[in-house]
């Protein structure tokens, strides 16, 4: 029964020497790899299998296919992969029972599948509970095929019964497992989210100190040009004064970037102050509904909490949301909505800005925040780097989910302000 575990947790030993990889794991030969090694597993664990009573053998099949479907990613080949391989596996064994074997993994898998694609979006503890949880489901489902099974055959069994021992310490290993299992896959999941987060770090220090290097000194030039155009300007004739214009905006132009360039090599709020939510996005939101008019987008604000204060900078904050409600509007080709929704998840308070545009690929995602990587014609790819980091200076965290032609969801979590005084 020990093996059935070794042989169970010996896939993610595996799985983990490619888990860090980025660009490996965004091919589709890894997610079926992945699923070969789990279906694999399951095999091995079928071939060692417990006899429980006369007839009714019992093994920890299951897990490795539990464990495929629901870490195996959003697109469930890892799983579909290891079910194929498992379930080839036993209809080769046959036996007079094969139809209650394939009825039961049916009702096993179902829910499994139903919950992978919105899994990895559940925090940590819960991901653990939930894979305990349908581990449970199994044991229940097998545990009443064993009393289906034993009534059928009219076989009785007692508590002190070997298979009934066999039965119990068999189900507490599958447990086991799947708790050893989770919780190796959540520590992978999180060196990889460090390791990603220290290489953004270099690559935002290597850009901040050019930015302080160089934006200083290309600013003083460009100051004295604007300075001289300006005058020119207001001698020339008409002709010359729409070239003279085109400059000027060009400058402007440039001495925005330059801007951004500042903004992030030091990212800095200069008053943190206690905020009302709904009054700050109504107020913020306003703003936009004219842009959002000329692009034949329109702007809802949705609040779900009155009593809604958090710390923050109101500068600051206000120029990350009008960023991201510009960037949502922008991504809807003809029309559609921008949601700004701002509500209480417990002790934290989120602001979310939901679009209906073109959405974006898991590869999009993992680059956003990247140094100059945009998905824009004319864009920097510096917004939303300087939003994110505005964020995290404001002590609040930034998430982007999409998928590709379902719009985006951006969230900003805050923590809520709680007065010192009672």
């Amino acid at each position: 029964m020990f093996i059935h575990v070794i042989i169970i947790l010996f896939p993610i030993f595996i799985n983990s020497f490619f888990y860090t990889n980025r660009r490996f794991t965004k091919r589709n030969i890894y997610y079926i790899l992945n699923g070969l090694l789990f279906g694999l597993s399951s095999v091995l664990c079928m071939s060692l299998t417990i006899t429980i009573t006369e007839g009714f053998e019992w093994d920890l099949r299951l897990i490795p296919i539990l464990v495929a479907i629901l870490y195996g990613g959003r697109n469930y080949l890892s799983g579909i992969v290891a079910s194929i391989v498992m379930l080839l596996y036993r209809v080769t064994v046959g036996g007079d029972d094969i139809v209650i074997a394939l009825v039961c993994f049916l009702w096993f898998a179902l829910p499994c599948f139903l919950m992978a694609k919105s899994f990895l979006n559940y925090p940590p503890k819960k991901r653990v509970y939930t894979s305990i949880a349908l581990t449970l489901y199994s044991n229940g489902i097998i545990s009443a095929i064993l009393l289906y099974y034993t009534s059928a055959n009219q076989i009785e069994l007692v508590w002190k019964s070997e298979g009934v021992l066999f039965f119990l310490i068999i189900g507490v290993l599958a447990l086991f497992s799947i708790a050893v299992s989770s919780l190796l896959y959540e520590n992978m999941i999180e060196r990889n989210a460090m390791r990603h987060e220290l290489e953004q770090s270099e690559k935002l220090k290597i850009v901040s100190q050019l930015a302080a290097s160089v934006a200083h000194e290309v600013r003083n030039p460009l100051t004295v040009v604007k300075g001289f155009l300006q005058l020119f300007k207001e001698t020339a004739d008409d002709n010359k004064k729409n070239f003279l214009q085109i400059a000027l905006s060009e400058l402007e132009r440039a001495e925005f970037i330059i801007t951004d360039y500042l903004n992030l090599a030091k990212p800095h709020v200069e008053h943190m102050e206690k905020l009302h939510v709904p009054d700050f996005l109504q107020h913020t939101v306003e703003m936009m509904y004219s842009y959002g008019l000329i692009k034949n987008v329109e702007l809802k604000l949705v609040i779900t909490e009155e009593e809604l204060y958090i710390m923050a900078d109101k500068t600051k904050l206000s120029q990350v949301i009008i960023n991201l409600i510009k960037n949502g509007v922008e991504a809807i080709e003809e029309s559609g909505t921008v949601t700004i929704r701002g509500k209480k998840d417990g002790d934290l308070g989120l602001i979310e800005i939901v679009d209906t545009g073109i959405g974006m690929s898991e590869e999009t995602i993992a680059n956003i925040g990247t140094p100059f990587f945009t998905t824009k014609e004319s864009g920097t790819g510096l917004g939303t780097l300087i939003s994110i980091r505005l964020i995290e200076a404001m002590s609040g965290k930034i998430k982007f989910a999409s998928n590709p032609g379902a719009g985006t969801k951006v969230t900003l979590t805050f923590h809520l302000f709680r007065s010192t005084f009672s």
